[in-house]
């Protein structure tokens, strides 16, 4: 049988092969997330693969109820990631990895290490290790959370050791309605603050499900503070996590960092 020739064929550039072993990262989502898998293609370097596992949530609404119970399948999620022979698996859901106990964002980890066999890190706990290398203690906070679990984070960052001089929510009930706001819309409610943002030392961008990454860059030079979103710190931790060099990316100040020395598996939680 002769093969099938489409036109214009002999002009197409070949495919690029990868590496003969790629770094896989693994990424366990929230099932209505779109945005993490839209995102870190974009931003990830050749021979680099990102690979994703969802966990169910029970309703549309966004409650702190909800986000907490979606830990109930997070062994089963992660072991489907385990066979692909990932470097790391990093749980991408902000809200799910501050909510609850205090130590849920590490707890989180070990569940997931202990479940896949694979090294484990939480977006949370990205966030933070995000404000340690940018050497910022007072944070602007911009989310689309219902204002319950707006606060909650604030609380959260402040138990921390950082503190929120300032704020703004989208105020939103659902992950449907986060999907709704895109990169210009996050970039003009920032902009929106520049007095507040004066004030403080770095813009922190949260939840996983809010597109941004491609604005963050402008972000900095209008602002003249370092900004980071939940996607951005989460991508930069599982980078370092699986042993790579984040280089600059167009994602931010956090990606040129020089942080040799620094022990980038200091907080990944074992296999």
């Amino acid at each position: 049988m002769r093969g099938i020739f489409r036109k214009g064929q002999s002009d197409m550039e070949p495919f690029k092969p990868l590496p003969a072993t790629p770094v896989r990262l693994g990424f366990v989502i929230p099932e209505r997330n779109v945005a993490c898998e839209t995102e870190f293609p974009q931003f990830l370097p050749d021979g680099v693969t990102a690979h994703f596992s969802r966990l169910p949530r029970e309703g549309a609404a966004l409650t702190q109820e909800s986000l907490i119970r979606m830990m109930d399948s997070v062994e089963h999620q992660s072991r489907l990631l385990g066979g692909i022979d990932a470097r790391i698996i990093l749980y991408a859901c902000t809200s799910g990895s501050f909510l609850g106990a205090d130590d849920a964002l590490d707890t989180i980890a070990d569940r997931i290490g202990a479940a896949s066999g694979v090294p484990a890190v939480t977006t949370t706990r990205a966030v933070l290790d995000a404000l340690a290398a940018l050497q910022a203690r007072t944070v602007f906070l911009i989310s689309p959370y219902p204002d319950d679990i707006h606060a909650a984070e604030i609380a959260f960052l402040e138990k921390a050791g950082h503190p929120v001089p300032g704020n703004a929510t989208f105020g939103c009930a659902s992950s449907e309605m986060i999907r709704g706001i895109n990169s210009r819309d996050v970039e003009a409610l920032a902009l929106g603050h520049r007095a507040a943002i004066r004030e403080c030392d770095a813009v922190f961008l949260s939840c996983t499900n809010l597109r941004s990454m491609d604005r963050i860059a402008a972000l900095e030079a209008d602002l003249a503070r370092p900004v980071f979103s939940s996607n951005s710190a989460s991508l930069w931790r599982a980078m370092r996590g699986a042993g790579l060099t984040p280089r600059d990316i167009g994602a931010g100040r956090l990606f040129r960092l020089d942080l040799a020395g620094v022990d980038p598996s200091a907080r990944v939680r074992g296999a």
